[in-house]
């Protein structure tokens, strides 16, 4: 099941003017070609309703598809529609779409016929025709209280184009990083986007998302870019692929996505936004790096009590998970200072939260990671905040009324395609055993208050637990060094066949061969599972029924020997998938500029997509 949707998100309350969620059909003057405003919506001066069941009726002006959050205008003569919310003061304008054919200029004439007229839903067919070319078909449908208008392909169309300008748009991805694409940083008119499942369009003013989403990866989308000194994406050209329906939504919200410019200097320091999240909701917040990457994080919400949470990812509770021991399960958000450890960043202060009293903050790492080529890359340029998903978490859980990013994807292509898309099973954490600092101090506090003979049951559970967990890290990292080997052999044979993409190929090889790499640097610090299960079993014989003075200090060095092994292995893990996210994203940026990278980028995007799916708990999509 393959096909396009492709959605314009905002979302609020409703204003006065707003009426029933019914479905109502219009014939309006053809002036109304010019932008709609709320007044002429309200008056409606020589607007003719139709009837309920009105199927035969002949429009002498506009068609005007119209429910309590949307007005939709099709333009008298041709195939174009526009897209206004009634959920925002004013009645603006969201979007302009039009259905592209494959011979445009032969396709002059347009003829509508009303498929469907009721308060639950209304459907108007249009036909274009000119020529000796094949006709170009399409249908716009709005159904009763839906935030979006669907259109479906009857015949010979392509693509759909999105005129939604902007300066950002972003990719978001669910196992990796987002793409943030700046049209300031972009030097062509027209660029490619790989074709992933979702594009959102900031719109200017932050009242306004608009979002694209394709359960089939086929054709990469194509923006169009101005020539202006305010450079902005102009549109988006998305492909139908081989399923016939495009959804586009509008929902509305004051300050649903939020920008705030950030400089090197600003690393460290704490900046108060002058934003306040418009409802409770997973916000994430894409920070640009001076590398030209994204670093993609969900920001905390602070209790009334003082502690701070993170909404669950996906439906995996951050604050359960308690087999991998406290430590993975009790996040320490909560440290002074929100002070937060792990194998790649060490010790830092989490970096974007919503406190008690709803104000929004943002703190620079200092360090937010070493590069490939090895040096220190912090966040320099705009941070960009939007509703990913959900909160779930009292007492913080989004209203039924609020809208996300994932709640329009359930909502227009069902659980099924739903979670094909967001590949729910592949979020899912890849673990066994307990971690080796949790079994570590469940075993140390037996011998410290010298309670082995009692607890023998306890210490060998825990024990094999955690050669357990041992064993089940080390096995994920094999995975990614057999990934980068099939790599590094994949991207040699494209700079064979492609010699003109030497220079890219090469960009991609220095990053791949970091996984090799980075096993080398630890392969002694991480021994191998037989040698912690030899650990295990000495300490069985040796230590299981000892009680003589120095029981503790044995205990105590035996069980360091697990903790270095799963240090290190947290370490080398987290770093694998680090240098996989940025393969990932370099993939994806490189077709902005360069379409002619189209197969390559997205063979090594799909690659990467497939390792990255089940983390294990120190490389989950969380910070």
């Amino acid at each position: 099941m393959l096909h396009t949707c492709v959605f314009l998100l905002l979302s609020g309350t409703l204003p006065a003017q707003s009426s029933a969620p019914d479905t109502h059909l219009y014939d309006a003057p053809a002036t109304l070609t010019s932008p709609l405003t709320a007044d002429r919506f309200a008056a409606q001066d020589g607007w003719t309703t139709l009837a309920e069941d009105d199927t035969a009726h002949r429009f002498q002006g506009c068609a005007v598809l119209a429910n309590d959050k949307l007005a939709a205008v099709l333009v008298p003569g041709t195939a174009e529609i526009a897209v206004y919310s009634r959920q925002l003061p004013g009645l603006p304008l969201c979007a302009r779409l039009q259905p592209l054919c494959p011979h445009p200029a032969q396709h002059q004439e347009a003829s509508w016929t009303i498929r469907e007229n009721s308060l639950s839903s209304v459907a108007i067919d249009v036909e274009l025709r000119g020529g000796t070319a094949e006709s170009c078909a399409v249908s716009y449908e709005l159904a009763a209280g839906a935030a979006y208008l669907r259109t479906t392909r009857r015949s010979s169309i392509e693509k759909l184009r999105v005129q939604a300008p902007c300066r950002h748009a972003i990719l978001p991805d669910f196992f990796g990083d987002d793409i943030l694409v700046d049209a300031a940083a972009i030097p062509v008119p027209r660029a490619e986007l790989p074709s992933e499942n979702f594009l959102l369009h900031m719109l200017h003013g932050g009242n306004a998302i608009v979002m694209t989403v394709a359960e089939a990866r086929g054709d990469d989308m194509t923006i169009g870019l101005s020539n202006d000194p305010q450079r902005e994406i102009t549109h988006t050209d998305v492909a139908f692929g081989n399923k016939p329906n495009i959804w586009v939504a509008v929902l509305a919200e004051k300050q649903v996505w939020h920008e705030r410019t950030v400089a090197l200097s600003d690393a460290g320091n704490v900046l108060r936004l002058d934003w306040r999240a418009p409802f409770v909701a997973m916000w994430r917040v894409d920070w640009r790096a001076q590398d030209g990457l994204t670093d993609s994080w969900e920001m905390l919400l602070q209790h009334p009590e003082g502690k701070y949470i993170m909404p669950d990812w996906f439906g995996q509770d951050a604050a359960a998970g308690q087999r991998f021991g406290p430590e993975l399960g009790d996040r320490d958000w909560n440290k002074p200072g929100r002070r937060r450890w792990n194998p790649v960043l060490g010790s830092f202060a989490f970096p974007c939260w919503i406190d008690q009293d709803g104000s929004s903050y943002l703190q620079p790492l200092k360090e937010r990671r070493y590069t490939e080529r090895g040096e220190v890359c912090n966040f320099s340029g705009p941070a960009i905040i939007y509703p990913l998903d959900r909160a779930k978490t009292p007492p913080f859980t989004t209203p039924l009324e609020k809208l996300t990013v994932v709640d329009l994807v359930r909502m227009t292509l069902g659980v099924g395609p739903c979670e094909y898309i967001l590949d729910l099973e592949g979020q899912k954490r890849n673990s066994r055993g307990v971690a080796t600092c949790y079994a570590r101090d469940v075993i140390t506090a037996i011998y410290r208050q010298n309670t082995q003979l009692q607890q023998g049951p306890t210490i060998d559970e825990q024990l094999t637990a955690a050669v357990a967990f041992i064993r089940n890290v080390r096995e994920r990292i094999d995975q990614y060094v057999v990934f980068g080997h099939e790599m590094v052999q994949y991207l040699e044979e494209q700079k064979r066949r492609h010699p003109q993409h030497a220079a890219f190929c090469d960009e991609l090889l220095t990053i791949a061969r970091k996984l090799d790499q980075f096993f080398a640097q630890k392969q002694q610090a991480i021994r191998t599972p037989e040698y912690a299960q030899q650990t295990a079993d000495r300490f069985r014989q040796q230590l299981m029924t000892y009680t003589g003075s120095d029981a503790f200090q044995q205990c105590e060095e035996q069980m360091r020997i697990f903790t270095s092994i799963g240090g290190a292995q947290d370490g080398l893990v987290a770093s694998c998938r680090m240098v996989v996210k940025t393969l990932r994203q370099r993939a994806g940026l490189a077709l902005a500029t360069q379409p002619e990278l189209q197969e390559i980028a997205g063979e090594v995007r799909n690659r990467t997509q497939a390792i990255l799916r089940n983390p294990t708990a120190y490389e989950a999509p969380q910070h």
